[in-house]
């Protein structure tokens, strides 16, 4: 769900991956912005899906910041992100699954590190497979696909970021409402598999001792039926994100300094809003919870209830 560039003053900060991590201490350098907009605000509501449930609380988060309506696992993430109206939209992302007797497990897609010549090739060799399904795929970024097409209406598709490293069953990886449309989407799978395991762009990277592309993950699927466009007053604030994704995921002092980066580059225009007396929200997200904060009317309610009801960081991530 990447984030659209904020051409408006910032309104809405959203900060996903914030919970404490195990073998990663808890304790932050001070953060002076986040501590005063915490001093101020008071939380609004927390989002806390089931643990089985087919989207993350951050997903659920972003996707109400936005006015984007959806069940999880049915949010239109695909057509919303790419302006489309009317058409069955989903991302497809090449992928490599490890797969056990009992269950399926996702590495995390950017750990591929495809560039867009293979990517490119990837979904040259899958496009003609897909439109005999009814589906016609387009590249969008390296390692990213748009597909549009009536098969991709009515299923429910986890993303990602929430399946990676979770135990699946192949029967989870997408579900139809309806049994043939199932049935279809599960063959295609198999197919795009069988077409994978011996394509070129993996016979490079396995000599490179890459681990192959053996798979299309499936997500985002839906229909937008109105025009919906992202809010320009709204950032998911990306450090924690990227962080986790990479090679200092359990470096204290990475972790130290993507806080510091959230809080001199975003929390401290969203403090300023706040000051200039705007209505702003910060919302935390971690894997069990999104915990969203709001600025209240600025009342003397508001203030004392402020005094008595202050959130310290750590309190508010060890909620999540």
């Amino acid at each position: 769900m990447p984030a659209p560039p904020v051409s408006e003053p910032l309104r809405h900060l959203l900060v996903p991956d914030a919970a404490p991590l195990p073998g990663v201490p808890a304790d932050l350098p001070p953060l002076p912005n986040l501590a005063a907009l915490l001093a101020r605000l008071r939380v609004e509501h927390t989002l806390a899906p089931d643990a089985d449930s087919p989207a993350s609380p951050h997903e659920l988060a972003a996707a109400r910041a936005n006015g984007l309506h959806g069940e999880p696992g049915r949010i239109p993430w695909a057509a919303f992100e790419s302006g489309t109206v009317g058409t069955p939209c989903a991302w497809l992302r090449p992928v490599h699954l490890q797969l056990g007797m009992d269950a399926i497990q996702l590495l995390p897609p950017e750990a591929l590190q495809l560039d867009d010549p293979a990517s490119q090739a990837l979904l040259a060799a899958c496009a003609p497979l897909l439109a005999e399904d009814g589906v016609a795929a387009r590249h969008a970024a390296p390692g990213l696909w748009l597909a549009q097409g009536e098969p991709l209406r009515g299923v429910v598709t986890l993303s990602p970021e929430h399946a990676a490293g979770r135990r699946l069953s192949r029967a989870e990886l997408v579900q139809a409402d309806d049994p043939a449309r199932q049935r279809l989407l599960a063959r295609l799978q198999s197919e795009l598999e069988m077409l994978l395991a011996a394509h070129p762009v993996n016979q490079a990277r396995e000599a490179a001792r890459q681990l192959p592309v053996n798979a299309v993950w499936i997500s985002g699927a839906g229909v937008l039926e109105a025009a919906l466009r992202p809010r320009r007053d709204v950032l998911v604030a990306p450090q924690l994100t990227r962080l986790l994704q990479g090679e200092a995921a359990a470096d204290p002092a990475a972790h130290a300094a993507a806080w510091q980066a959230i809080d001199a580059e975003l929390a401290a225009p969203l403090l300023a809003a706040l000051r200039a007396g705007e209505p702003v929200r910060l919302t935390l997200s971690g894997p069990l919870r999104a915990v969203t904060l709001a600025s209240g009317n600025g009342g003397l309610w508001q203030r004392i209830s402020s005094l008595f009801g202050r959130q310290a960081l750590n309190d508010v991530r060890s909620q999540l």
